[in-house]
């Protein structure tokens, strides 16, 4: 094929079955044929200036016959032929935009790579159809520049679709998918308790290292405890015992200590709520006018003896307000309702 090709440059600009064999050539949408094609466009362009330039020369006398008009036509034809591909440049340039098109390796979905080949192999077409004669280079001009429209449309399309990618991986991450499950409910708790919800979410994210870190009974099954709250006398429900560090005159130290024991997320919840909003203690927490005011009045309450709890807080709600800010709102389905008392 591609010494097919390159032959059929050599031969006479009016052998017409040279032209036909370009023609089928085109067709394949091969680099080469792609590259013939464009050496052909600038022949025609390069005719097209000849002539232009022999119509600025004043014709007359012994030369000025038909016969002689024909053959310098003739003549100004087979120049332009060689010449093309190795002086103006214009072959390359319409080579390299179709070439790069076809090549593209990015695309929003097979039927767009489809529609930008068959728009290239219809310039392509276009330049050796029966009425290639009537193509002017503002035509062609013309459908270059909405065969770049086209490219820069698409590339728009897939640097959406490649954000989109990354708002995905992100729902992928482990703490965004934590904030994506509490999000609803702490916000529903937050209607009803005065509790901020980043503060909520914030204290489950600490207290259980984003959920990965729950504290487990003896045999092994999951506490639901996700705000580290301890089981004094006055608790009636199901506990277990496990070594916890705590902060003594700010040293930290273990020991042995009882945490409440619930049966789902929703009961974790629940309680945690009573406490805050049934305990005068935590009242500055209830009636803090932000999530980082609260977040200083749970420290002040001493509801942990961590000295640098409210900052650690502080950072993770800082997290969240990131992560509801970037993520579908549509996504945030959460637990079921929860059944506060």
């Amino acid at each position: 094929m591609k010494n097919q090709i390159n032959q059929s440059i050599n031969r006479f600009a009016y052998d017409f079955s040279n032209i036909s064999q370009l023609r089928r050539n085109a067709v394949s949408g091969s680099r080469e044929s792609i590259k013939q094609v464009a050496d052909q466009f600038e022949t025609l362009f390069v005719n097209m200036m000849m002539q232009s330039m022999r119509k600025a020369v004043p014709n007359g006398g012994l030369f000025n016959q038909s016969a002689m008009q024909l053959f310098t036509s003739m003549f100004d034809q087979q120049i332009a032929q060689q010449s093309a591909g190795k002086g103006l440049g214009l072959a390359d340039i319409i080579a390299k935009q179709l070439i790069n098109q076809s090549r593209s390796t990015v695309s929003i979905n097979a039927q767009s790579q489809a529609n930008h080949q068959q728009a290239n192999m219809q310039l392509a077409q276009s330049l050796f159809s029966n009425n290639s004669s009537n193509l002017s280079p503002a035509a062609l001009g013309q459908m270059l520049y909405q065969q770049h429209k086209t490219h820069e449309i698409t590339q728009k399309n897939v640097n959406k679709l490649s954000l989109s990618t990354s708002l995905n991986r992100l729902d992928e991450d482990p703490i965004t998918q934590f904030v994506v499950e509490w999000f609803e409910p702490a916000k529903q708790a937050a209607k009803v308790s005065g509790i901020p919800y980043e503060v909520i979410i914030a204290q489950a994210a600490l207290e259980t290292g984003w959920g990965k870190k729950q504290i487990k009974t003896t045999d092994n099954q999951l506490s639901y405890n996700y705000f580290g709250i301890k089981a004094s006398s006055s608790w009636r429900d199901n506990s277990t015992r496990l070594t916890t560090q705590e902060f003594l005159n700010n040293n930290k130290v273990k020991i042995q200590d009882d945490f409440r024991v619930y049966n789902s997320k929703q009961h974790a919840i629940t309680d945690y709520l009573n406490l805050l909003t049934k305990n005068p203690r935590y009242r500055a927490v209830v009636n803090a006018p932000d999530a980082r005011t609260a977040a200083k009045a749970l420290q002040d309450a001493n509801y942990a003896t961590d000295p640098n709890y409210s900052e650690k807080l502080i950072q993770i709600i800082n997290r969240i307000e990131t992560i509801a800010k970037n993520t579908s709102q549509k996504s945030m389905s959460g637990f079921s309702q929860i059944a506060f008392k």
